[in-house]
């Protein structure tokens, strides 16, 4: 088993406006306070090339993760073709990638030089990891951890998921190679009036996972909707970065324990399936152009689930912001199929929005004064829920 690595800046510059995206409309960024980055970790075998591939954004609709995958896979030479799954962290403090938050809502704030440039960054970010993975794998730890206190559920404060995934890949020598993290929880520390591009706690994560391990740290969102957010009181950088530090400090001491295995399953499965979009809000923002319309005649739109194996870890890639009540189903489900570690990797693919369980779904009568279900109206629909969680079991 082969191990690569590669990242790259992806920060917007700031010679023009930048919305950023997450809160209300003309939240313009003035400063960067740490850049955005790109990060591909490529999991070679004999037989399967599987590319994980993290973006410090908002989003990425599929449309444009396809355009990025069919690149790849022109410009790759190799044998075998790679696999590859393209999630974003969800930060709030990045630029807008697809179209909700510009100057007013009926304005995109997507800048279309910055996605065309920022595609061809994420192609040769791939590229370069790919040819990067010829590092020998030895053995693979995995492990899950409770980190309480740092996130809450802002909809349903009885449901909460603590539940920190971290993986490391080690060299012969017992060295690391690289480490994944995963955990449940919006990165949007900083809240509405932040005027500064930040990876939020992630980027705090990141760097003291790499300062301690020298070694490149890849992170993901785990099932973040429902609302998971940061349990903290004045919003700042230093919240940020005590909450990324806890969470790398806290992985890398269960990864300290956990007991490192040789692994030769790797693979990622696919499914797609068609789900109608109800959601008037999103039929809105279609006509004023602010998505893309990617329906169907029947008033559908394409997207897929997948699920993907690493030794003794399984994840679940959701196509949008999964609650933790379906979250920690769907990780039970895998773990009585076999896994040793479980994990969710939400936004990957697509972003479909909040993907709620279809009997705690209750369309406002006002979608613009939405209450306690502000996700409904994020949401493509009520039966998301039921078709992620069928496209599961079809995959396990």
């Amino acid at each position: 088993m082969k191990f690569g690595f590669a990242q790259a800046v992806i920060t917007p510059r700031l010679d023009k406006p930048v919305y950023l995206a997450g809160f209300g409309h003309n939240r313009r960024a003035e400063t960067v306070h740490d850049d955005l980055t790109v990060r591909v970790l490529v999991l070679s075998s004999p037989t399967e090339n599987l590319v994980l591939c993290a973006l410090d954004l908002i989003g990425f609709f599929r449309p444009d993760v396809q355009d990025v995958i069919r690149r790849v896979h022109n410009q790759y030479t190799g044998v075998i073709t790679p696999d590859i799954l393209i999630a974003s962290i969800h930060t709030h403090h990045g630029p807008d990638t697809q179209g909700l938050w510009g100057a007013d809502d009926r304005t995109s704030g997507v800048d279309q030089e910055y996605m065309n440039w920022l595609k061809d960054k994420i192609v040769a970010t791939i590229m370069l990891a790919l040819a990067d993975a010829h590092h020998a794998i030895s053995h693979i730890k995995t492990t899950s951890v409770h980190v309480p206190g740092l996130a809450k559920n802002a909809r349903d404060p009885k449901i909460i998921d603590y539940e920190l995934t971290a993986v490391q890949f080690l060299n012969a020598a017992g060295k690391p190679l690289g480490s994944l993290f995963d955990f449940p929880c919006h990165p949007e520390v900083l809240w509405e009036h932040n005027p500064h591009i930040t990876a939020d706690y992630p980027g705090f994560l990141r760097r003291e996972v790499e300062a301690k391990t020298k070694a490149p740290c890849i992170f993901f969102s785990g099932a973040l909707g429902g609302m998971m957010t940061p349990d903290v009181t004045d919003h700042s950088f230093e919240e940020a970065e005590f909450m990324g530090k806890r969470l790398a400090e806290e992985g890398l001491k269960a990864l300290g324990s956990a007991d490192a295995v040789r692994f030769s399953t790797l693979g990622m499965q696919k499914k797609e399936f068609r789900i109608r979009l109800k959601n008037i809000l999103f039929k809105i923002a279609i006509r004023r152009k602010l998505f893309p319309d990617v329906r169907d005649q029947q008033g559908r739109i394409l997207t897929e689930m997948n699920l993907l194996k690493i030794g003794p870890l399984w994840l679940a890639a959701i196509p949008g912001e999964l609650l933790p009540k379906l979250g920690m189903k769907l990780k039970d489900m895998m773990r009585t199929a076999g896994a040793d570690t479980a994990g969710i990797i939400s936004l990957a693919n697509d972003e479909l929005g909040y993907i709620l369980p279809k009997e705690d779904f209750r369309y406002p009568l006002n979608p613009f004064k939405p209450g306690k279900h502000y996700e409904e109206t994020m949401s493509v629909g009520k039966e998301i829920g039921t078709a992620v969680m069928e496209a599961m079991e079809s995959l396990l």
